[in-house]
């Protein structure tokens, strides 16, 4: 191999004074004194493909990696003819090494040099209808399938399509009361749907047939003259060509077409992507149907279990909060209820069911129905307890439950009598108008564990302004402070109760629920429930 540091081509530098520097033609940086040799290592040490030539087309410079590679490239000898250069190139050069694509880019050092940098070129991949579609059915399978809101999934299946399918495309579903629902999607356009009578099924031939699922695969079809498109194209958008109409079927889906229009018709291998693709979108809209059936049978099963609205009862302002322990979930163990009498009584609870989360929001469930039944037959509040006792017991849950109980009702003196009885449950706190918070005893044993238990009575008045708090142990029982294991105690609670004096009934509530917060400071917690009565 020529030994590149010696071969008369690579001159010596020289100190041309102080107006300039050159290499023999070679400009040099502003390190002027650096030899040809320090150079050359400069570049062997880079570890890169450099040629350098002059403005004669003769090689002056080259490095190690690219003497390696293409061996005929040596200082003296005319770039053109070597490795692929033909001496007149302006741009980057393609040429081949060892059988893989190389590319040499030019950098001009100044009017009579140009270095020449070479790099591996990776090759282009040739165009592949087949890779193409394949490309496009993957894509598509990743994106349907991101979502499982219905009305996200539909968006996504005629966005999808156009324009690698057609210039437009719908989906056409079954909708209520006999109509049908179309979701539509024009290249250059908005994403649109709506519902519409049953004719649309006739304004495209085979539309019918592919609707009902009499068709397996995908059919041709033309728009018939005289007809409504406006489900299937924009109003500025032209009447199309040609139309080709594909079932959608998969398992809870049993009706319904996907339907490509556009001013030309699939091709036969294009037609398998079409039925593959209405396949796969198909298959996203049935899981999304089925996760929009389950969400709302969930949604109104939460609904019925959620504590309802506080109804109005003479003399009287109500308050409540309720937050379940977990987040995904709206309901809970905790529960209340406030049943108003024709008379201007009230009958009203809160209670909380062992454990947390679906199990027990069940049975608290129940026991709410439970004793809605029963108040229709029985209002005093401990003879009401003994018939939930005998209930829950009788029941294939073993689960048990603590209780409050109250009957109020209004006096002619206008003060609010409340007769109270507890099954286990936390003490209920009254705050009086002048600032005395009181705690009232009602000790009985757990509801839905003896079959002859024992429950506490009390009756306690409301003067105007004073408030009757209830409220669950995920008060009590909430773990916080500096480490996360005190819990909020009692004390804390009537403390907050107390500091709360002369605030409505809404206010009371919500500040024990901000020194809840700041306690907790964001940390787990079990169910909890507050229900506040105040004389008006």
């Amino acid at each position: 191999m020529v030994d590149r540091r010696s071969a008369p081509g690579i001159p010596s530098p020289t100190r041309s004074g102080s107006t300039g520097t050159e290499l023999s033609g070679v400009p040099l940086s502003r390190q002027e004194t650096v030899g040809a040799a320090v150079w050359q290592a400069l570049l062997d040490a880079a570890d890169r493909a450099v040629v350098v030539q002059d403005g004669r087309g003769v090689v002056r410079v080259v490095s190690r990696r690219a003497a390696e590679l293409f061996p005929d490239l040596r200082p003296g000898a005319e770039l053109a003819g070597v490795a692929g250069f033909t001496g007149s190139e302006q741009g980057p050069v393609d040429t081949s090494c060892q059988g893989l694509p190389w590319r040499w880019t030019p950098t001009h050092l100044d009017e009579d040099h140009v270095a020449w940098h070479g790099d591996p070129a990776e090759p282009e991949e040739p165009w592949c209808e087949k890779c193409a579609q394949a490309r496009f059915l993957a894509n598509s399978s990743r994106l349907l399938g991101s979502s499982l809101r219905r009305d996200e999934t539909l968006r996504s299946i005629v966005q999808l399509a156009v324009p690698t399918l057609a210039d437009c495309c719908a989906v056409v579903l079954p909708s209520r009361r006999g109509r049908v629902e179309w979701w539509r999607y024009t290249r250059g356009g908005d994403t649109e749907h709506g519902r519409v009578g049953q004719h649309v099924l006739r304004s495209v031939t085979t539309l019918a047939e592919a609707f009902s699922g009499s068709a397996t695969r995908p059919l041709p079809g033309r728009p018939v003259p005289g007809t409504r498109l406006d489900w299937l194209v924009a109003a500025d958008f032209a009447a199309p060509d040609a139309v080709t109409v594909v079932p959608l079927r998969h398992e809870g889906l049993t009706a319904g077409a996907l339907v490509l229009a556009g001013n030309g018709s699939h091709s036969a291998d294009q037609l398998d992507v079409v039925r593959d693709y209405a396949g796969r979108a198909a298959a996203a809209l049935s899981s999304a149907h089925s996760y929009s059936e389950q969400a709302r049978a969930t949604e109104v099963l939460e609904a019925s279990l959620l504590p309802a609205a506080l109804p109005e009862v003479p003399g009287v302002a109500w308050s409540a909060c309720y937050r379940p322990a977990h987040s995904s979930i709206r309901v809970g163990g905790d529960f209340y209820d406030v049943y108003p009498e024709s008379d201007g009584r009230a009958l009203f609870l809160l209670g909380d069911v062992c454990g947390n989360g679906v199990e027990a929001a069940t049975l608290a469930g129940r026991i709410r129905h439970t004793v809605e039944a029963l108040r229709l037959v029985e209002t005093e509040p401990t003879k009401l307890l003994h018939l939930l006792n005998k209930a829950i017991l009788t029941s294939a849950d073993n689960r048990f439950a603590t209780l409050v109980v109250g009957a109020l009702e209004r006096l002619d003196s206008g003060v609010v009598r409340i007769r109270l009885a507890s099954g286990g449950h936390p003490s209920p706190i009254v705050l009086r108008a002048t600032g005395a918070v009181e705690e009232i005893a009602v000790p009985g044993t757990l509801v839905g564990v003896l079959p002859d238990p024992h429950f506490g009575e009390a009756t306690v008045t409301l003067s105007a302004g004073d408030v009757c708090l209830l409220y669950s142990d995920g008060v009590t029982e909430a773990r916080g402070g500096n480490d996360g294991s005190e819990q909020f105690g009692a004390h804390r609670l009537t403390e907050a109760v107390g500091t709360g004096v002369g605030m409505p009934a809404d206010d009371l509530t919500r500040h024990i629920e901000r020194r809840l917060d700041a306690w907790l400071v964001g940390r787990d917690h079990d169910d909890v429930a507050l229900l506040a009565l105040q004389a008006v």
